[in-house]
This record gives C-alpha cells, structure tokens and sequence, in this order.
C-alpha cells in the first residue's frame, strides 16, 4: 500500500496584487498579476424583441460594467438572439460552453442562461466541474437568481466569497454627528 500525495489549493477571502519576480543572473524583470478572464453571455427571446431591458447591446454593457467593477478581463461575449430560455440546444451557449479558457461567466440576470431550474442545475454543475463560476451582472429578486447564489454558498464558492463581502474601505468615512454636551432638550 503506497503514500497518496495530497494537494491543496487555497482561495483568498479578498483580492490584492500579488506581484511576481522573475529572473536570474542579474536582471530581475516584474510580472503584473494576472486578470481572472469572464466571458459574458447574452441571450433574447423573439418574444422579448421589443422590450429594451433584454436589448443584446444594453445586456452587454451591464456585462461589460461588472467585469470593469471587479477589475476582471472580459475576453469574449457569446450571443443568442432569437433562442428561448427553455432551451439548451443554442449555438452561442454551445461554444460558450466547449470555449471553456475562462474562470467566469457573466449573465445579465439568471433568466438569461435559462429559465428552467432543472436546465440550471445542470449548467452550474458542469461549468462547476471545469472550475467555472456563474455571475449575474445584476442581482434579482427572482427565485432563479437566488436559487443560483445558494448553490454558490453551499459550495463555498471563492468569487462569490468576494461578492458578498462588504467593501473595503479605504478612506475614513464622514465624521458622524456626535451630540452637543450641556444641550438638554427634552431629549431623556
């Protein structure tokens, strides 16, 4: 019977530069630390034409404007215009699905990717299995969103670790108002 080598891997609560150094000899040159790459993915309904909220170009900049918000590096946008959300047989999630050089993913809103709980436990499994995360770029109050970021929770998930902690605050913030002493106002 033979020693088994276990590895493990260890996720930061918060995000800081890390910066690297590289070298030998007598030149040492920096590496920047490395984005996390998202992808997004936009989807419209043929029923959906005419409301602007699910227009592929407002979808995609909400997108774009959560990967920026979280210094991530959007490096591809797949788009299905046309297909419904009841379906998985579409050729923009196909090859979001089979591109797999990312770390995340980013829906506009849950709905988006599908809107069947059945067809979002399957996804949120496989892209788990490849160590791929989901986000919304809009957080809702509707059950499959909220389905979506329990799944995470449950897993423990690191990004969404980072989404839900509260802001680091770098800067104080404004001075509170603090009562004036010797004032007696009725105020006991």
């Amino acid at each position: 019977m033979g020693a088994t080598e276990m590895t493990t891997t260890v996720f930061e609560t918060r995000t800081r530069p890390r910066v690297e150094k590289e070298g030998g000899g007598t030149f040492t040159h920096v590496r920047p630390p490395r984005r996390v790459r998202v992808v997004g993915y936009v989807r419209q309904s043929f029923e959906e034409m005419d409301r602007k909220r699910t227009r592929p170009g407002d979808q995609k900049g909400r997108i774009a404007a959560c990967a920026d918000t979280h210094d991530w590096h959007l490096v591809n946008t797949f788009e299905d215009t046309g297909w419904s959300g009841g379906d998985l047989d579409r050729p923009g999630l196909l090859a979001l699905l089979s591109s797999l050089d990312f770390e995340i993913v980013i829906v506009e809103r849950t709905d988006r990717l599908t809107s069947n709980k059945k067809d979002l436990d399957f996804l949120l499994s496989l892209l788990d299995k490849r160590g791929i995360t989901c986000v919304p770029a809009t957080w809702s109050w509707e059950p499959l969103a909220q389905y979506m970021r329990w799944w995470y929770r449950l897993r423990a998930n690191p990004v969404y670790a980072l989404l839900d902690a509260p802001p680091a605050r770098s800067e104080p913030g404004p001075a509170r108002a603090q009562p004036l002493a010797g004032l007696t106002g009725g105020l006991n």
